[in-house]
């Protein structure tokens, strides 16, 4: 981020929003690649995210960030491709879901 940004973010943090500070905020569109990975950003079509925690063998989540790093992928990427199969899988076995059937994790999938 450079000096300019700052100051904006500051000046507007501190409430003193003058035109001087406004006129030196970046007016350029966001790009429509990647620049981090060289990819085609993502369309404005996504379906909404939810945040979430949970807890996983170390080993596990090891091998999750070496997929990801592989792939160029984030970890977000990957464990929600995994959930999205697991979820198919398991529709395809029991049909889809929903409602509530209670059994144990291990017999899911």
């Amino acid at each position: 981020m450079n000096n300019n940004n700052l100051d904006a973010l500051f000046t507007g943090l501190t409430g003193a929003n003058t035109e001087e500070t406004v006129s030196k905020q970046p007016t350029a569109s966001p790009p429509s690649v990647d620049e981090r990975k060289g990819r085609k950003a993502t369309p404005s079509t996504k379906q909404p995210e939810e945040r979430f925690c949970t807890i996983v063998s170390s080993a596990l989540l090891r091998k999750i960030r070496i997929i990801a790093n592989r792939e160029g992928l984030q970890i977000k990427e990957v464990v929600n491709a995994a959930l999205e199969k697991a979820v198919k899988n398991y529709e395809r076995k029991y049909g889809t879901v929903d409602g509530e059937v209670k059994r144990s994790a291990k017999d899911l999938f």
